[in-house]
C-alpha cells in the first residue's frame, strides 16, 4: 500500500461521516410544549446546544482520522510521526477573531467540506487551487467570519452575531 492511496480524499472521507443537523427530523419545541409559543431566546440556546454537539461529534472523528493517519504513517516508515519533512496529517485553517475576542462558528458541515477540500491539497506544494476552491464554496476564513450566524469565545461560550459583534468596528 503507498502512502498516496492511504491519504486520498476518497479514502478520508469515506472514513469520515457526520450526520446532518437536518437529517432526521426532530419536534420543534412549539409541539413538545403542546402547541405553546416558545421562546426564541430559548429556541436559539436549544439550536446552539445542537450545532456544537454536532460539531464536537465531528471533531472527535476527524481527531480519531487524523491518529488513524499518523498510525499508517508510522506503520509505512517505521518511525515515528514528526520528523522534519514529513507530510502534514491535515491542514487547519485559521479563522480570524474579532476586537472582543470571538471567532465565527463554523458548522460540522463546513468543517467536513474544508477538511474534504484541503485534504485534497495536502501534499502539494501549489496552495492557490485550494484557496480557488474553497473562495468558490464560499469557506474562505474570511467568508466564514462574513457569513457566520453564531460566534464563539476563546472560553467556548457561543453567542449570536449582534452579541459578538456589538460596539465593535470591524467588516464581520
Amino acid at each position: 500500500m503507498n502512502i498516496g492511496s492511504m491519504f486520498s480524499p476518497s479514502a478520508i472521507l469515506s472514513r469520515l461521516q457526520v450526520k446532518s443537523p437536518t437529517g432526521t427530523p426532530t419536534q420543534t419545541p412549539a409541539a413538545k410544549a403542546g402547541g405553546t409559543p416558545v421562546d426564541p431566546a430559548a429556541q436559539q440556546k436549544e439550536e446552539m446546544a445542537s450545532l456544537k454537539k454536532d460539531r464536537a461529534a465531528y471533531d472527535a472523528q476527524r481527531t480519531n482520522e487524523i491518529g488513524k493517519r499518523q498510525q499508517e504513517f508510522e506503520q509505512t516508515y517505521g518511525r515515528k510521526y514528526g520528523q522534519e519533512g514529513d507530510p502534514p496529517l491535515a491542514f487547519q485553517m485559521a479563522i480570524p477573531v474579532n476586537a472582543r475576542g470571538y471567532q465565527p462558528f463554523v458548522t460540522a458541515d463546513q468543517q467536513k467540506t474544508i477538511d474534504g477540500i484541503t485534504d485534497k491539497y495536502r501534499n502539494q506544494e501549489n496552495l492557490a487551487p485550494m484557496w480557488e476552491e474553497l473562495t468558490a464554496m464560499g469557506l474562505n476564513s474570511d467568508q466564514l467570519a462574513k457569513s457566520a450566524k453564531y460566534f464563539i469565545s476563546m472560553d467556548g461560550r457561543m453567542v449570536t452575531r449582534e452579541e459578538a459583534t456589538k460596539g465593535v468596528d470591524i467588516k464581520v
